[in-house]
């Protein structure tokens, strides 16, 4: 039976969606293997239309999805809008004109003396089908990043949407289908056991979502030999200079640490700040926050959190912090009729608090107070996990150097975080974040395979065929020396090259 989804934002019931069985897992992923060598065979140009026409598609329905998200998520439409739907036309558009360079065919060089009228090109062939495994806090943008280019590279897709937000998956699978046809794209609905089954059955998978369950993916991938981008957890930090501009600090800052009640892995849950504008900037930070609404209360800047289990984990790390010593500025208290939680700013926060050991992933940031940039970034880099890192700063170049250090896949200067919407970049992390890389041609890894292809158009035979005589061991050595340099002219080569390959043709005769 499926789990029951509730409305975070008001506590209301939503309609239940079927579960997919796991045994039936391998008949949607069989049908998505039967449609792939047509869909791959199509030109690039024609996929590279479609996918574009995709994202189109998805921009002039928003109110659709809008209205699902609301039910799904508690955001307020506007929030949606920004975080997930004006993205999609831009990002089918760069990962459309992207996939040109990423697939192209490599000409390499082979050398003419070595081997003779043969030409190499490495090309990108596709995985199959793959997989995509997406969590709940942006339901569709997940799936938009890896989704895009897995079929520019003429792969199938079987989605799998989270169990919380099924109907975000129910949308986009039918909008799909609309535009792709039937088939190259399919769906499977349920929890961890229907995502089992689906590694079981694709040639590569994408997972988002937590440590513990990435490891057991990765863990099965490798199993079956299979490529797997695996994006998890995070815990960001942000270093905040004495030099800072105050103002445009503390509104970046409440934004990133805010936006999607913190329910994103490169949300700011760290905020290591210099003792000598310390108290300016968390003054002006409390400000911020404590203007900021959560929907349905008002404009609502900040949306519920999605489910009740998240609820409990922001709840306990707060009080875990004040227990040891911080200072609630502002915040730490539900509010409404469902899962809210306001904006919480925490000051005085210390290594060991689980608020800057662990994720929180919700609307909390904690304040670390330290005496110059080098004990920001020793302390920032002392997290288990390394996404997204950020400087805030009037001086770029210090900025820049400091940013270098961090042990992030994304380091910024002045902002954070919004790289994930950009194509042409790759977003990935180090530590327990995972080893997932989406967007950029370095994605292409996941979805491609390199083959060789070598073409001969030489009429004689390779000298290093049979027969092993002594003709042949003195050619060897007479190569050795050339690479070695001591021979000056190939032609001194060609008589014995001659009689080589009158020696191979006449083999047996």
């Amino acid at each position: 039976m499926p789990q029951e989804n509730r409305c975070p934002a008001d506590g209301r019931a939503l309609v239940p969606v079927r579960w997919t069985e796991p045994s039936a897992v391998a008949e949607v992923v069989a049908r998505c293997r039967a449609a792939q060598p047509a869909w791959a065979a199509l030109p690039l140009a024609t996929r590279q239309k479609r996918i574009t026409l995709l994202g189109r598609r998805i921009v002039e329905r928003r109110l659709e999805a809008m209205d699902v998200l609301g039910d799904e998520l508690g955001r307020h439409p506007t929030d949606s809008l920004m975080s997930e739907l004006v993205i999609a036309g831009n990002y089918a558009k760069g990962a459309a004109a992207l996939a040109g360079d990423a697939l192209r065919d490599e000409h390499v060089r082979l050398s003419p003396i070595e081997f003779p009228g043969k030409r190499a090109v490495i090309q990108r062939v596709p995985r199959g089908v793959v997989g995509v495994i997406a969590p709940w806090n942006y339901p569709l943008l997940q799936f938009f990043k890896p989704l895009f280019p897995a079929l520019l590279a003429g792969n199938t897709v079987v989605i799998k949407p989270s169990e919380h937000t099924p109907r975000s998956g129910i949308w986009l699978h039918g909008l799909l289908q609309e535009v792709l046809g039937p088939d190259v794209v399919g769906i499977v609905q349920g929890d961890g056991a229907v995502g089992q089954a689906l590694v079981d059955q694709v040639d590569a998978v994408v997972f988002t979502g937590s440590v513990a369950t990435g490891r057991k993916v990765a863990t099965q991938a490798a199993g079956r030999l299979i490529p797997s981008s695996i994006e998890l957890g995070g815990n960001d930090a942000a270093i905040v200079l004495a030099d800072c501009d105050v103002d445009r600090t503390a509104a970046g800052l409440a934004f990133w640490s805010f936006h999607n009640a913190g329910q994103d892995c490169s949300s700011v849950e760290r905020i290591y700040v210099e003792r000598g504008v310390a108290d300016a900037f968390v003054d002006r930070l409390v400000q911020v926050t404590a203007a900021l609404a959560v929907h349905p209360d008002g404009d609502g800047e900040v949306p519920p959190l999605q489910n009740p289990a998240q609820l409990a984990i922001v709840e306990d790390h707060v009080a875990d912090a004040i227990a040891k010593g911080a200072i609630l500025r502002t915040g730490g208290q539900r509010c409404g009729e469902g899962y809210g939680y306001r904006p919480t700013v925490l000051d005085g926060c210390a290594p060991g608090m689980k608020v800057i050991e662990e994720e929180t992933f919700g609307p909390v940031v904690a304040i670390v107070r330290v005496d110059d940039a080098a004990a920001a970034v020793e302390a920032a880099n002392a997290s288990v996990y390394g996404l997204n890192g950020s400087v805030w700063t009037r001086d770029l170049a210090r900025g820049e150097a400091l940013a270098r250090q961090l042990e992030v896949g994304v380091a910024y200067v002045n902002n954070h975080s919004f790289t994930g919407a950009i194509p042409q970049l790759p977003w990935t992390g180090v530590k327990h974040t995972g080893t997932g890389v989406a967007g950029s041609r370095h994605a292409y890894a996941t979805f491609t395979r390199p083959r060789t292809l070598i073409v001969d158009k030489g009429r004689q035979p390779d000298v290093f065929w049979f027969p092993a005589n002594a003709d042949l061991a003195r050619l060897g050595h007479a190569v050795a020396e050339l690479g070695l340099g001591r021979v000056s002219r190939v032609a001194t080569l060609l008589p014995l090259l001659a009689r080589r390959g009158a020696q191979i043709l006449g083999l047996g005769r």
